[in-house]
């Protein structure tokens, strides 16, 4: 997997479960646990390679260099500790003295839009809603250049995930933060991304802008889970339909990963493997019959 994260932007990262997304934000972050293990390859933050980093190097990295969000915010939090005190490790982990940091604190709740009166409660006291901004402003504290989020509105209503989608746009356009945001919600990645990677079988099928991949899908995959979005007025049961299941992806296979699931596929997709191409440098995909096949498309 190869991909560049442009600075202050949000890249947007889509897939079915297995994918590859959360293995890939874990990899980034070097918290890839085991059985999981990291072979070869690079990844650069800025000119400086993370898995070239090992032990209080990295250590130091995390939260001020680039930071993590995961998906379910009670594991990320100490069960048994006021919030204020989690606050106070963070700083503590990295050389800061707490009572000189408060301010920073108090600009990190606010921020998320919570009151001064959270730092006093424990976790449980909090709702699922208000326990992720926690994770959020811990994220932001030491003010990182880059943020990876797997999934952070995972398990709330709609309407937080709104609000908390809207704050965390607002917060990266006002701070310039990057931000690597993963969901398998598309209606949520075509609201918040500014660019957009579509991963199937881990691998890139389809890389562009967000205005580019919604209104001119590329690669199949892209264009039968747009489909799978529901329409106002669209009949069901009509037009093109993603079906079937991943296949094992653990077999050598040769040609495209996208084969046994494409209405769009040939025989020449089953012998030979699409390279991640583009015709204007910006807007990728992976498929070998792009544009035959949106042809009588619509």
């Amino acid at each position: 997997m190869n991909l560049r994260v442009r600075k202050g932007i949000i890249l947007g990262i889509a897939g079915e479960s297995g994918s590859g997304k959360s293995t890939l934000a874990q990899a980034i972050y070097r918290s890839l646990k085991y059985p999981g293990e990291i072979t070869s390859g690079q990844v650069y933050l800025d000119d400086q390679d993370i898995l070239r980093i090992n032990g209080e190097d990295l250590r130091r990295i995390r939260a001020t260099r680039f930071s993590f969000i995961p998906q379910a915010a009670m594991n990320a939090l100490n069960p048994v500790k006021r919030i204020r005190y989690q606050f106070y490790d963070l700083l503590i982990a990295h050389g800061l003295q707490p009572e000189k940091n408060e301010d920073r604190i108090q600009a990190a709740i606010k921020m998320v839009r919570l009151r001064e009166n959270v730092l006093e409660s424990f976790p449980h006291e909090l709702s699922g809603g208000m326990r992720q901004r926690v994770v959020i402003a811990m994220s932001l504290l030491l003010r990182p250049d880059l943020v990876i989020l797997d999934e952070p509105t995972t398990g709330l209503d709609v309407l937080v995930q709104h609000e908390i989608l809207k704050d965390l746009k607002a917060i990266q356009r006002q701070s310039g933060l990057t931000m690597i945001f993963i969901t398998h919600d598309l209606s949520i990645l075509y609201e918040i991304a500014d660019e957009i990677a579509m991963i199937y079988a881990g691998e890139i099928v389809e890389f562009g802008p967000r205005d580019e991949m919604l209104n001119d899908p590329q690669h199949p995959y892209n264009f039968l889970l747009l489909r799978s979005m529901p329409r106002i007025g669209a009949k069901r049961g009509t037009g093109y339909r993603l079906i079937g299941n991943p296949g094992n992806f653990r077999e050598d296979f040769n040609g495209c990963q996208f084969y046994t699931r494409c209405p769009f596929s040939v025989p020449q997709c089953v012998s030979k493997h699409p390279e991640l191409t583009s015709d204007d440098g910006r807007h990728f995909r992976r498929c070998l019959r792009y544009p035959e096949w949106k042809v009588g498309v619509s």
